[in-house]
């Protein structure tokens, strides 16, 4: 480590090491270690623990460098009194977010969640010096540096930009909340100085299939149903279209969700992203993305559809529960079968599936929320209700606009004379 006296060849590192060691120092002097160890060879001390309903926990080794280092690390924990640098905080609010989960299908969400945000803060912050400086250290200016940093570097839409100031806005006030800092910087930025550097999103009318493309969508799907019959993905997409579903409702449904005047969605198959050592995998959750079940009516296309699925099933797969089976540990297709199926019908229907417009069968999602919103007269609540999402929602991120022939007709009865 540099001398002290070599403060002049200093860097920044060397001064965050050198500071690491004196606060080291003066952490450990603050304890009082035992001289000798207990009959069981182990030395023993006492550290503060909130959690506990002592107000303290013990820790053992059986050296006294072992111990203090144990020290040093409870220390450097999310009740200790160490200094926290930037990427030490995130790291806690992450850990945050898993702690306080118990229920275990809702603690494979939040490991989702935190899998994408470590993916975000990978991007954004590390390698920087933002993410070494000490939390208390970070001034508004600091945090406006970082952002201009990564908006220059990258051409960040408004969702993306949006989890930049999550992992900001988190970070900040969990320091807030233990104490680390005395005030809480990201509360003073002006988000809209930054507006002109946000690259704009491809329009919503933009972003869903044309009719005459779901036309020749649905023909390629039935001529696909008709050349391999039993070809579970190609009627899981027609049903995703159908319904204007979320991918991951499609691949749970079971006989018995069907009823005479209505679908049940009451699941929903979601992809664990990859964590610790466990690879990524599909599982199936007793509840859908909101958490709300739906009952989706039985439309007269849709009654057509479930004759001919069921004939199918009863011809290729009598035995199983599910109305789209596969051979694997669910026993049903994951979301990936139904997307690349999609994929590999646009290609040879030579239909753009550009990720900055069409967002894969996601996109039908938006066709039929539009349809209904325009079929009701702007209802936007009756939409909401039957697609599993808020009125704001549907509106901000679904609706494509009003059908300009329905327009067209309420204009023309207007009169004059």
């Amino acid at each position: 480590m540099i001398k002290v006296t070599d403060y002049d060849k200093m860097t920044l590192r060397d001064a965050r090491e050198l500071y690491m060691y004196l606060e080291k120092k003066e952490i450990l002097e603050s304890y009082r270690f035992p001289s000798k160890p207990g009959k069981d060879g182990y030395y023993r001390i006492y550290v503060s623990d909130p959690s506990k309903k002592t107000g303290r926990k013990q820790l053992f080794a059986k050296t006294i460098t072992e111990l203090q280092d144990k020290v040093y690390e409870h220390e450097k924990g999310i009740t200790g009194k160490t200094k926290k640098t930037f990427r030490e905080v995130y790291i806690f609010v992450l850990d945050e977010k898993l702690r306080y989960v118990k229920d275990p299908e809702k603690l494979l969400s939040a490991q989702n969640s935190v899998s994408v945000l470590k993916s975000y803060y990978k991007r954004y912050f590390e390698g920087t010096d933002f993410e070494e400086r000490y939390i208390d250290a970070i001034t508004k200016s600091d945090i406006e540096e970082i952002i201009y940093y990564n908006m220059k570097k990258y051409s960040l839409r408004e969702k993306a930009l949006n989890s930049l100031k999550s992992i900001l806005k988190a970070s900040f006030e969990l320091a807030y909340e233990q104490y680390w800092i005395q005030e809480n910087p990201f509360t003073r930025i002006n988000f809209k100085k930054f507006n002109g550097m946000i690259v704009r999103e491809a329009a919503i009318e933009k972003r869903v299939h044309s009719e005459d493309d779901m036309k020749r969508i649905l023909k390629e799907i039935h001529r696909m149903q008709e050349k391999k019959p039993g070809c579970v993905p190609a009627y899981a997409l027609e049903m995703q279209i159908l319904m204007g579903a979320r991918r991951g409702e499609i691949p749970p449904l079971r006989r018995s969700d069907i009823h005479e005047r209505y679908v049940l969605i009451s699941r929903e198959q979601i992809t664990v992203k990859k964590h610790d050592d466990i690879p990524e995998h599909f599982e199936i959750v007793e509840h859908t993305k909101t958490y709300k079940n739906r009952q989706f009516p039985i439309t007269e296309s849709l009654k057509e559809f479930l004759e001919r699925l069921f004939q199918m099933l009863d011809q290729y797969y009598p035995e199983s529960e599910f109305l789209f089976p596969a051979d694997n540990e669910n026993g049903v297709i994951n979301n990936n079968a139904v997307y690349h199926f999609y994929y590999r019908m646009c290609q040879r229907l030579s239909i753009p599936i550009s990720r900055d417009l069409i967002k894969g069968t996601h996109s039908f999602r938006r066709n039929a929320i539009t349809d209904v919103i325009n079929a009701s007269g702007g209802n936007l609540i009756l939409a909401a209700e039957l697609f599993g999402n808020s009125p704001e929602v549907a509106k901000k991120n679904y609706y494509t606009g009003v059908n300009t022939s329905l327009a067209l007709e309420a204009l023309n009865q207007r009169t004059f004379s």
